[in-house]
């Protein structure tokens, strides 16, 4: 039996998160669309800039203990995410949907034209190393699981107008969730930031997205 007193302390716990998605989303898109005008020739699911940004250096660990930074975006097409390993719905559906796409894609497109795929944690107090690598893998062994410390986190967040709420889900203080922007940042070969793609995410629809990315890239 559920007591009213639990009953009531979900109901608000869930408002409140509720509320935290809807502004950190109004806050994302307020930012993003200071950031260019999306272009008339390039329509995707999301926000095409035709002039891609720089982003200022960052330094992460991958899942296999491994520097991440600025130079691992260079010489190909990268789609990141952000999330976290605990995430009950957002992270992991996402996750199918990049692993549905990138298969297609490799059959699809030559090797150079298949985006590496990096997802990126929010909550690096329980996300180690070890546990990154064992979540991306679990969809797709070429998936690349990156994370560092809180302040680096934040820091990168900014820098890709990002929003991550931590919100408890419990009495424990062990116990929370994290309510984050779920859209894809899409780097192009030089390391610049050239697109992102809107939640929710399905593969057939990323997978017209990208190739409209890249034709705007050779057009």
């Amino acid at each position: 039996m559920t007591t009213p007193g639990k009953s009531n302390i979900s109901l608000i716990t869930w408002l409140l998160i509720l509320l935290a998605v809807t502004v950190g989303a109004v806050i994302h898109f307020g930012n993003v669309k200071n950031l260019s005008v999306q272009s008339k020739n390039v329509k995707i699911s999301g926000l095409y800039l035709p002039a891609a940004l720089d982003i200022a250096n960052f330094q992460l660990t991958d899942n296999s203990g491994k520097p991440f930074s600025n130079a691992n975006l260079k010489g190909h097409w990268t789609m990141m995410f952000f999330g976290f390993t605990n995430c009950g719905m957002v992270c992991p559906t996402t996750m199918a949907a990049l692993n549905s796409m990138y298969q297609t894609l490799q059959q699809q497109l030559p090797e150079r034209l298949v985006p590496n795929v990096v997802m990126v944690s929010v909550d690096p107090e329980r996300d180690s190393v070890e546990r990154m690598n064992a979540y991306v893998t679990t969809f797709n062994q070429k998936f690349i699981g990156a994370r560092a410390e809180l302040p680096q986190i934040t820091a990168l967040e900014k820098e890709l107008h990002l929003v991550a709420i931590k919100m408890q889900a419990g009495d424990n203080q062990n116990q929370y969730t994290i309510n984050h922007s779920a859209e894809i940042m899409v780097f192009n070969p030089d390391g610049k930031l050239q697109a992102f793609m809107s939640y929710p995410h399905v593969a057939e629809q990323m997978i017209t997205d990208y190739k409209n990315i890249l034709t705007s890239q050779v057009a």
